[in-house]
């Protein structure tokens, strides 16, 4: 292979591993941005929303003054796992890419479909109550077969690489089981943001993964530069 197709090559590799890294950036954003909707959120609602106590879901709720608050948490949060399932597909394999997919687009599900409000008289279709639920359902579980997927995909060689998979996993299966207990609107904001830590994780090591690539590529240049050969043998000679 000449020096010219070599080159190229190397050109060709160092755009796209730019544009996966500037993608990777763009997942930690986007992500954060949805927290600080979620964040946000109670402040936008009526009074008698206790954060601590009632769900996202319920802040986003049908016929809520303040609902599109959490709603645009929903989106940006499905918008970032979109983008990182373009990222991260090689490294998740077909079967996790499959599910991380599905809970991207449930996210827009609950967006699109809100739940009835946590006051008791206060009217609602039940039909769309129906169609969130779903949805809702469908985040917790692709989200844990997703990383579960993941985890067995990366094949970690001891439980200290797998813990971050092995605790994100842990809590959002085991917080569903506290719904009905006075503290879940708290523990379903741990676990979203739980879920959030871990898709941020996979965007730093996609992100890592090109500047590594890159600081190779660089000092494999230098090490294969013409002109430096060229010095090299100069010097040899006399």
């Amino acid at each position: 292979m000449s020096t010219t197709q070599q080159s190229d090559q190397m050109s060709s590799a160092t755009v796209a591993d730019r544009h996966r890294g500037a993608l990777a950036t763009g997942v930690w954003a986007v992500l954060a941005a949805a927290m600080v909707a979620f964040g946000l959120a109670p402040l936008a609602v009526p009074s008698s929303y206790v954060w601590t106590e009632h769900g996202i879901s319920e802040s986003g709720a049908q016929g809520i003054d303040g609902a599109w608050v959490t709603r645009l948490g929903f989106i940006l949060f499905g918008l970032a796992v979109l983008l990182l399932v373009r990222v991260r597909a090689k490294e998740w394999r077909p079967l996790g890419t499959m599910f991380h997919l599905a809970f991207g687009v449930s996210m827009f599900g609950v967006a699109a479909f809100s739940t009835k409000p946590w006051e008791a008289n206060a009217p609602y279709v039940d039909s769309e109550d129906f169609l969130h639920d779903i949805f809702a359902s469908t985040l917790g579980f692709s989200f844990i077969a997703g990383a579960v997927t993941v985890m067995i995909v990366r094949r970690n060689r001891t439980v200290r690489d797998a813990l971050p998979d092995l605790a994100a996993i842990a809590i959002t299966s085991a917080v569903p089981l506290t719904m009905s207990t006075s503290i879940w609107g708290l523990l379903q904001r741990a676990m979203f943001l739980t879920a959030a830590l871990w898709y941020g994780r996979e965007a730093w090591l996609s992100g890592a993964g090109w500047q590594r690539r890159a600081l190779h590529g660089s000092t494999n240049q230098w090490r294969r530069s013409p002109n430096r050969q060229n010095r090299r043998h100069q010097r040899s000679t006399h």
